[in-house]
């Protein structure tokens, strides 16, 4: 994160509620009194600044996406009488956003922490307030309109979270099975043919690999219409070979690259070359697709 010199220490409502009484506001011919702008810290980073929005409710704003506005403030806090709430939302768009990380890192409690960890956010109730024994807990942030809430009562410290969390879903390759379908018959019938003339073509020699590839990239053909035409069967097939013997080669020590044998019934059996194939199949016939990672939502009643 940006390195500070400073910290809010902003641990309570009555905190933000007394840091907003106590900060003048930046007035100039840019910001006229009624903007209220009113640093959280050093004021030539005006842009992050405290905000009320009702005698109950202040929000700690940092310029991001729909500034100013209650519905989208990093920070939220309220107070009821008896219970203070602070929520936390995490910015818009699925790249870094290093100004609302920064502001998070340094504007929630101190007994909270806010991290991030392969790419993704996560709050942390301070493992330093629980008993012996309990686990910590880390609540993953997700970007978009999904904010986490923690309330506690008067006079404590242990916050406890209200309303929904949510799990990162990672990921996931998937095969366009219609697609695959569509093509079947013309991929069976190559694979038919790569077993009978496997062990015929040169399946060891980059210089003919070489030139297989640069045959393969003369004509303005994508790999699914050649497929299509058995007159094409000799150059793919050679291009699954130099597959698998990369595939085999890779899965061998560093001085016995050379001494693999990619031939049928040598390091290749058919059960492997049937799977290899089904990958290449996927692969060059641009049948897979990667699904993005997502937050599931996992439902919780507010405390009311």
């Amino acid at each position: 994160m940006v390195m500070r010199h400073y910290k809010t220490n902003l641990d309570t409502f009555h905190r933000v509620e007394e840091m907003y009484n106590t900060t003048k506001p930046i007035v100039s011919k840019k910001h006229p009194l009624h903007h209220d702008i009113r640093p959280l810290g050093p004021r030539n980073r005006k842009w992050e600044r405290v905000k009320k929005f009702s005698y109950n409710c202040y929000g700690l704003m940092d310029g991001g996406s729909h500034d100013g506005l209650k519905e989208f403030a990093p920070i939220l806090w309220t107070y009821d009488g008896t219970r203070e709430r602070i929520r936390i939302r995490n910015e818009l768009g699925a790249y870094t956003h290093t100004i609302r990380n920064t502001m998070l890192e340094n504007a929630i409690p101190s007994n909270m922490q806010f991290y991030c960890h392969n790419g993704l956010q996560y709050v942390v109730i301070d493992a330093r307030y629980k008993r012996d024994g309990d686990s910590r807990d880390d609540y993953y942030l997700p970007k978009g309109d999904y904010p986490l809430e923690f309330e506690r009562e008067v006079n404590t410290s242990l916050w406890r979270v209200r309303g929904n969390t949510y799990q990162y879903v990672h990921p996931k390759r998937r095969v366009d099975k219609k697609l695959k379908a569509k093509i079947k018959p013309y991929s069976d019938k190559l694979l038919e043919y790569v077993v009978s003339m496997y062990n015929i073509l040169p399946s060891t020699d980059d210089d003919y690999f070489n030139k297989i590839r640069r045959e393969y990239s003369t004509r303005d053909y994508n790999f699914t219409e050649k497929l299509c035409d058995p007159d094409n069967y000799r150059q793919l097939t050679s291009m699954f070979q130099e597959d698998m013997w990369h595939y085999l080669r890779d899965r061998q020590p560093w001085g016995e690259r050379d001494t693999v044998e990619n031939k049928l019934g040598g390091d290749v059996d058919l059960p492997m070359l049937r799977a290899r194939y089904n990958s290449f199949i996927n692969q060059y016939c641009d049948l897979i697709h990667t699904d993005k990672g997502s937050a599931k939502i996992i439902k919780r009643e507010k405390t009311k």
